[in-house]
């Protein structure tokens, strides 16, 4: 997006900055189907099963500040324009619009990109592939909200553009599909661990009532006797 489209996109302000924060839930519930990892001393009846967590929650096992307690900083401003310049060039532009119209709402939308980034970032370390589909799915939803509102600042080529933001939707929505197929194997992969290690305990059941019975009865054997009781 060129510098020329920011006047057509001012009429839509509030969305503009609205959807720099719209895939933070996306993002949220992403990285903790990337924290839904049960290992192997789960219990056969909890694993494979998503866990969604809160906000708080996710933050504090992956080490970051709560979203809602991100404030502005210099440094942060520079790491999420850099995230957008990255990801979605076509934001800075809006970002700078809304800088000069709405200084608080800028750093309102500065702190929540940050904190995607951070979220992102976090997510990636966990599991590449569900990264990038997480990633994928900001980016065109991002586009997406751009062209709307492109779209409320009625262009001369808006045939053009609600072809571009039809275009768009279906790619965001085919995004989601795969990221939901890739969720389906995973769960799969991980019932199928689950009843391979129902199945060994299973096979393995007499061995481990012999084992038990015998811990027991040495630990008895290894103890001192009580003193008898008066009578």
């Amino acid at each position: 997006m060129n510098s020329n489209s920011a006047p057509s996109l001012r009429p839509w302000r509030g969305l503009l900055c609205a959807f720099v924060l719209m895939s933070v839930g996306g993002v949220v519930w992403t990285a903790a189907q990337a924290q839904n990892r049960p290992s192997d001393r789960a219990s056969p009846r909890d694993r494979g099963q998503p866990v969604k967590l809160t906000d708080a929650a996710l933050t504090a096992q992956l080490g970051l500040i709560p979203r809602g307690k991100v404030t502005f900083t210099a440094e942060r401003e520079a790491a999420a324009l850099t995230f957008a310049r990255q990801n979605r060039p076509e934001l800075l532009d809006v970002l700078e619009d809304l800088k000069t119209r709405q200084a608080t709402e800028y750093q309102r939308a500065i702190c929540d990109l940050f904190w995607t980034s951070e979220m992102l970032a976090a997510v990636r370390q966990q599991d590449q592939q569900r990264y990038e589909c997480a990633l994928r799915t900001w980016q065109l939803e991002a586009l997406a909200n751009l062209l709307a509102a492109r779209l409320a600042g009625a262009p001369a080529d808006a045939d053009r553009v609600k072809a571009e933001l039809a275009q768009t939707v279906a790619q965001l929505v085919d995004a989601q599909l795969e990221e939901s197929a890739y969720a389906v194997r995973r769960q799969e992969a991980q019932w199928k661990r689950a009843q391979d290690r129902q199945k060994r305990l299973e096979g393995q059941r007499d061995e481990l009532v012999r084992e038990r019975v015998g811990a027991m009865l040495k630990a008895i054997e290894s103890s001192e006797p009580l003193p008898a009781s008066d009578p």
